[in-house]
Formats: structure tokens, C-alpha cells, sequence
């Protein structure tokens, strides 16, 4: 879209720009999708409606934003705004994975390591342990336990995480359970509370975007909506979007949501009675993604500590329990 908006404010036609990013894309599948099209476009169809042609490419902002801005004539500026769109909801993503970067580091290099002693450095202790006339300590014989069973039934094992892989991919596809596993994520408070944020951060900038570009607020409403992830928040603001069907004030009707912050629904009412709705939902969008960034960090500050702590923890046990034996000895002599 960038690319796009750049050949367009350039001078070239559509068509022409069209052409020029599809014979550079290196993706074969979007390519194909490029390619269908342009051949639509000079068949004569509306921009738009080829577009309509591709949702999982193409979600339906993007395609009423392009038929806004094909009726408009700013077909341009339109395509600029979702540049925009799609690189703020991009920043969001980039923070929440860099801030989950290093943790994920630290546990993988933690799991790394605790396998590397069960498996190459416990047997070798394990035979100083076995010409001891002496009953080992309950930690040093769990610990031997899984070393052994580390290193002979590794490949029950390597089934079992392959197996439990599979299973977490059936549950992932599967609509039910996807469903009943996400409300139970969902039912925890930090979590509920980061959701909540995030979809009111996507759903306010959705729904000021196409305002802003002259969108009604029913059909705007149709489009925003559906992009909710959290249940409960979009069966409220659906329900919202019917009685506003109705002639109901959309502020109004927020202000009766339990998941939805006071100061949210009156800056939506005051917008509306100021005519600077899409302003207000814009202000709305940027609180909630500094919030968001906020959240972010703190949880990240907490879980880096939280996760040393627990490779250590048990990299620490690991080393106790090899060492009891020498200690008991100790005191036996003495």
C-alpha cells in the first residue's frame, strides 16, 4: 500500500502501478493475487470490487476505504490513511513480540541447559554414586531418575512432545475449543485487562479512520465490530450497534457497558455533541496504545526477573541434590 501511494502521488496510472508492484513482489501467492487483479481491472471492474475478490488480503476497511476513496476521488488520500492504519497496528504487534523476545530467550536457553546436565553431566557423577554403601538422598535419586529416563526413553519422549504438538494444533483449529480455551485466558484479570485494551485501541482507531473518511457510523460500525477479540466486549458493542440502528446516541449506549471505561464513553459523547467524533476515537486510540506499550514493559520488567529465578531455581536444586551425597559422606567420617 505504501509502495502503491507513492507511484500514485508520482503520476502513474492505477493500472501501470499495479503492474510495476506486481512484476516485483516476491511473494508467488500474493503475486497470483496481484495479477487476478489487475486482469479484473481491465475488464473493467472498480478497483475496489477486484479487491473484494481477496478478504483474507484485503479485510473490509480496506476495501470501504478504497470505494470511499474511488466515489471521492481521493483514492490517494485514502490509501494514505490505511499506510497509516496498518503501520500503528503494526508498531503494537512489534512491541508485544520484542517484549516477549527475551523471555522466550531465557526460557529455551533454561530448558537447553537443564537437559544438558540430565543428559551428559549427571551419568558421569551418577557412577561416583553407585559404589556408595549408603542410601542416597530422595533429591539425588529423583534426579538420577530423570537422567536415566532422559537418556533411555528419549524417543517415548520425542512421541509425546510430537504428539502433544499435534494436540495443540487440533485445539487451535478446532472453533469450540479455541473458544473455551481463549475464556479461560480470558478470565484471567492481567490478561482480560491487556485484551481489553488492545481490541479498544484497534476498534477505535477502525471505527475513526472510516469516519474520518465520511463512512457512516452504522456501516462503520458493521466493519469495526467484527474486529474485537475479546467476547464480551464485542456482544456489548454489537448490541451498542443495534440500538444506534435504532436512533439510539452510540455514547449514550456505552455508557450502560460494563467493560468499557467511563471516560471512553463520555469523550464518544462529547465528540458527538461537538461533531469530532473521528477526532475523539483518535485521542481514544492513542491513550489506549500508550497504555498498551506501558503494559507491555511492565510485564516484561516482571517476567525477565520471575524467569531467572525459576532457571536458577532449578538449576540450583540440580546442584544440591549431586552435592548431598558428598556431604553426607562428610558426616558420616566425622
Amino acid at each position: 500500500t505504501r509502495q502503491l501511494v507513492s507511484l500514485l502521488k508520482s503520476g502513474v496510472p492505477l493500472l501501470h502501478a499495479l503492474e510495476v508492484l506486481q512484476h516485483q513482489m516476491r511473494d508467488a501467492h500474493f503475486s497470483l493475487m496481484l495479477n487476478d487483479v489487475i486482469v479484473n481491472l481491465r475488464n473493467g471492474r472498480a478497483f475496489s470490487a477486484c479487491l473484494q475478490d481477496h478478504p483474507l488480503a484485503f479485510p473490509d476497511i480496506y476495501v470501504t476505504l478504497v470505494r470511499a476513496g474511488e466515489e471521492s476521488g481521493r483514492l490517494k488520500e485514502m490509501l494514505t490513511s490505511l499506510t497509516v492504519y496498518h503501520r500503528k497496528q503494526d508498531e503494537i504487534s512489534q512491541k508485544v513480540r520484542g517484549a516477549l523476545t527475551y523471555p522466550a530467550f531465557m526460557l529455551v536457553v533454561g530448558i537447553g541447559t537443564v537437559l544438558f546436565i540430565l543428559s551428559f553431566v549427571m551419568p558421569r557423577i551418577s557412577v561416583l554414586f553407585e559404589n556408595m554403601n549408603t542410601v542416597l538422598p530422595w533429591p539425588t535419586r529423583m534426579i538420577m531418575g530423570l537422567s536415566h529416563a532422559l537418556r533411555t526413553a528419549w524417543p517415548a519422549l520425542l512421541i509425546t512432545v510430537f504428539l502433544g504438538a499435534l494436540a495443540f494444533r487440533f485445539m487451535a483449529q478446532a472453533p469450540v475449543l479455541r473458544r473455551r480455551v481463549r475464556s479461560f485466558f480470558m478470565g484471567l484479570p492481567v490478561i482480560r485487562d491487556f485484551a481489553v485494551k488492545t481490541d479498544m485501541e484497534r476498534f477505535s482507531r477502525t471505527l475513526g479512520l472510516l469516519m474520518e473518511s465520511g463512512i457512516p457510523i452504522l456501516k462503520a460500525l458493521e466493519i469495526a465490530v467484527p474486529t474485537l477479540e475479546y467476547e464480551p466486549l464485542r456482544l456489548e458493542l454489537a448490541a451498542s450497534q443495534e440500538r444506534v440502528a435504532g436512533g439510539a446516541s452510540f455514547g449514550e449506549c456505552l455508557r450502560e457497558s460494563a467493560n468499557i471505561p467511563d471516560i471512553v464513553a463520555q469523550l464518544i459523547v462529547v465528540g458527538e455533541e461537538s461533531g469530532e467524533l473521528p477526532g475523539a476515537l483518535g485521542d481514544i486510540a492513542d491513550t489506549y496504545e500508550q497504555e498498551i506499550g506501558e503494559a507491555t514493559k511492565a510485564a516484561t520488567t516482571l517476567l525477565e526477573p520471575m524467569l531467572i529465578l525459576a532457571v536458577g531455581l532449578v538449576v540450583g536444586f540440580i546442584v544440591f541434590a549431586m552435592l548431598m551425597p558428598v556431604f553426607q559422606m562428610d558426616m558420616f567420617n566425622a
